[in-house]
């Protein structure tokens, strides 16, 4: 009787390969695996239905749920298959601990507790020191936090000092270190499948709204969009543990040189890592940045955005042999989408990419361009005097905008704020995307047109209908939603039209502006409605996934 499991786990991490090997061990039992893609196919023999039976509930109480786990299923198989084995690459890459791990380093019987330094095959840092308990260091660091002071903790990955968020947290960036997902509930909106992701095995940073809780509990203002996690780290993880007991269960943590009181310096780490942070859709998810726990990929030194962000997508995926559209969304580089296949190679299909040298240049071109676009200006004037006549002064240092940038322009007219530097302003209106909670904004138009024989957008169609919107007395933050919504919207009718007319068969989606989770999740659900959608997988969407792009579909 032969039991086979099929896992779309897209992770070259070998943790669940190594927790099922260790399983089989533990029971006796035979087993193989293979890799066939992302699917991982996983087989268990024996004579004993019983026997089937505790493997199943020992594996699935072993198991963790990780970020790179799409899909499972089971079924029993009469024959084995054949290119099967056992055999695992020596690669171990720096991991947060896993289930054993945690029960051993908690379970006072066990020779591991409170030893920070507990790895096993499957989990760890690669860090050495002397294998003993560490509560005594541990409970140190927890009485100086406790009594409101500063502690510089070294984790696995990096030096960060911790404390109680407090006003003080006013003067420097911070992440959230949460100790459950309780914690996370208490402090942010958070969405059933951002829970699923800040549970998983990898411990990811997510960028989460704040409660009004937050600000009153710790007496921060203006931190409305903060980054949250759990302990992924030993040291972390036990000092959460201590502190939970005295009813502290959220701590600040910061790279930034601030004064501490007291220091959790334990080991000295063999490397730095950064932490990933992810956002997440009911379908999908993205690493928008970091590298802790992720492979290292072959680089090109030749890069090209947004074409070597499309071709990271292609090599990450084996879609070589696809007609497949790639859209980029950088915030600093060229945007636009590309069309890839076989017999046209790769071309530019639309540009997202517009030249602006002024604001009055901008006012001038929408005046000019018909009677309505006149008047529209006129009225904006008219109600915004002081406003109007202060950006209208506003000369941009570079003339070279991509839609990110637009969206800055956007933000300066519709007063979201005082920058001048449209990179500055765009982040004022993305941020009002991510604070809003409503499900709906208003239509603001994309519109395309031939430009010397390329297809391009119309900028000045945009910038008229926000315009419009304000005038007509919508708020900043439904606009701004507004704005980032009907783009997204814009995007999935485009789809359509080039699926029809080139029959593309997928669509690989990249780029910073994905770290927005409701464009990303836009984009996830609106788009696949029609086709299949693919994302960097173990790649950042921006930076290092250019280098593995490079100029080329060679591997």
């Amino acid at each position: 009787m032969i039991l086979e499991y099929k896992l779309d786990y897209r992770s070259s991490s070998l943790v669940y390969e190594r927790i099922f090997l260790r399983t089989v061990e533990a029971l006796g039992l035979s087993a193989k695996m293979m890799r066939d893609g992302f699917f991982l196919k996983l087989y268990v023999e024996t004579g004993s239905t019983e026997a089937l039976e505790t493997f199943a509930t020992v594996f699935a109480e072993t198991l963790p749920h990780s970020i790179f786990l799409y899909h499972t299923e089971a079924k029993v198989i009469e024959k084995m298959p054949e290119g099967v084995s056992t055999q695992l690459p020596e690669i171990k890459l720096p991991l947060p601990f896993c289930p054993q791990c945690t029960k051993e380093v908690t379970d006072p019987e066990h020779k591991n507790f409170y030893n920070i330094f507990t790895s096993c095959e499957v989990c760890g840092y690669g860090a050495k020191g002397e294998s003993r308990s560490y509560r005594d260091e541990i409970q140190q660091a927890v009485m100086a936090i406790s009594g409101g002071g500063h502690v510089l903790v070294q984790t696995y990955y990096g030096k960060y000092t911790l404390g109680i968020p407090s006003s003080a947290c006013k003067d420097f960036t911070f992440d959230l270190l949460s100790y459950d997902l309780a914690g996370v509930m208490k402090y942010a909106h958070v969405e059933e499948h951002e829970f699923s992701a800040l549970a998983s095995f990898e411990k990811p940073l997510l960028m989460l709204k704040t409660r009004a809780e937050f600000a009153n509990d710790f007496k921060i203002e203006d931190r409305d969009l903060l980054r949250f996690k759990l302990p992924d780290d030993m040291v972390l993880h036990l000092l959460m543990e201590e502190l939970q007991h005295l009813g502290i269960t959220l701590l600040f943590m910061t790279k930034e040189e601030i004064a501490y009181q007291e220091e959790c310096i334990l080991f000295a780490p063999t490397q730095e890592y950064l932490p990933i942070q992810v956002v997440t859709s009911p379908k999908d998810r993205a690493i928008v940045s970091g590298d802790k726990g992720l492979p290292v990929f072959p680089d090109s030194r030749e890069t090209v955005a947004p074409l070597s962000a499309f071709y990271s997508v292609i090599k990450e995926h084996g879609l070589d042999d696809e007609n497949i559209i790639g859209i980029n969304l950088s915030k600093t580089a060229p945007s636009g989408v590309l069309v890839h296949g076989k017999k046209y190679g790769t071309i530019e299909y639309l540009s997202l990419n517009f030249t602006f040298d002024c604001m009055a240049t901008i006012f001038k071109q929408i005046i000019d361009s018909d009677e309505n676009g006149g008047k529209i200006v006129q009225n904006y004037k008219k109600a915004y005097p002081e406003h109007f006549e202060r950006i209208i002064q506003i000369a941009f240092e570079e003339s070279h905008f991509n839609i990110y940038r637009l969206w800055g322009v956007v933000a300066m007219v519709l007063e979201l704020t005082d920058s001048k530097d449209p990179l500055e302003a765009a982040a004022v209106l993305e941020r009002n995307t991510m604070l809003f909670l409503g499900t709906k904004g208003p239509r603001i138009d994309y519109k395309l047109h031939n430009h010397g024989g390329k297809v391009i957008l119309d900028p000045l169609m945009t910038l008229r209908t926000a315009m419009s919107f304000r005038l007509a007395g919508v708020d900043p933050l439904t606009l701004s939603y507004g704005i980032m919504e009907s783009f997204c919207e814009f995007l999935a009718n485009e789809m359509d039209q080039v699926k029809q007319s080139m029959d593309t068969t997928a669509i690989a989606v990249s780029g910073s502006m994905l770290e927005n989770k409701h464009l990303f999740s836009k984009i996830s659900q609106e788009i696949s409605t029609n086709h299949r959608v693919y994302f960097n997988n173990e790649l950042p969407v921006d930076g290092r996934n250019l280098l593995y792009g490079g100029t080329s579909l060679e591997k």
